[in-house]
């Protein structure tokens, strides 16, 4: 009897657990149901940034966007589907969804967040290594650009406009790469050529706030003089 007790004493803990599990799945289960589209929306909500558990978040924004198609919290819950691929690393689906909000609610209050989200996602998505292609840089280039002229007083601007340093450097970089790979062969007036759309285009990197921007900006500067001469 005294081992079945000491048995028992040591399932405690699990069974408490368990039945807190329960409990806990009951509520969220009722809540679902709830006629009230902000409880399902804040359920979600707390579901995706207390309990990071994005399968059911997603069943309750989707949830609440079937049964309250007109609710603002329809509207609200596409955005969070965003966050919630943004929160997984899922930059490529996570830009898209920010992308269709932004084009179809553009004069929402939050459509600022949703654009500099957008730009954010494609710049996570750039590949570091930049002999790689640096398309998504471009693209958050042109979404944190665009952040900046249709909403010049969002909180977002700041951090916008880092975004657009970064992606200016890293598609600096690639030509630079590519000057490089011509350097390597000897193709003098293709490399001077590359060097010196560095130059040209993207002149602002001498003032950036970026010290290795402004090194790559001195390099090409000098590489471009040194092979126009050699060309000629």
């Amino acid at each position: 009897m005294i081992h079945s007790l000491k048995i028992t004493l040591r399932k405690l803990p699990l069974i408490a657990f368990a039945a807190l599990l329960f409990v806990g799945g009951c509520a969220s289960d009722r809540l679902k149901r709830s006629d009230n589209p902000e409880v399902v929306f804040n359920e979600g909500v707390r579901l995706l940034e207390e309990e990071h558990d994005y399968l059911i978040a997603t069943e309750f924004f989707n949830e609440v966007r079937r049964r309250f198609p007109q609710s603002r919290f329809a509207t609200l819950s596409e955005l969070k589907q965003a966050d919630l691929e943004f929160m997984q690393d899922n930059y490529t689906e996570a830009a898209a969804l920010y992308g269709v909000f932004v084009k179809l609610y553009p004069t929402h209050a939050q459509a600022d967040y949703a654009l500099f989200r957008e730009a954010e996602s494609y710049f996570r998505d750039s590949p570091e290594n930049t002999a790689r292609d640096q398309g998504s840089a471009g693209e958050a280039l042109l979404r944190a650009r665009r952040l900046t002229e249709r909403y010049p007083q969002s909180k977002f601007v700041p951090e916008a406009r880092e975004i657009i340093q970064k992606s200016r450097l890293k598609l600096a970089q690639k030509e630079a790469y590519v000057a490089e790979f011509y350097v390597k062969r000897k193709s003098w007036p293709a490399a001077a050529e590359r060097w010196n759309v560095i130059v040209k285009q993207f002149s602002d990197l001498k003032e950036s706030k970026l010290p290795e921007s402004q090194q790559l900006y001195q390099k090409a500067l000098s590489q471009s003089q040194e092979l126009t001469a050699r060309i000629k």
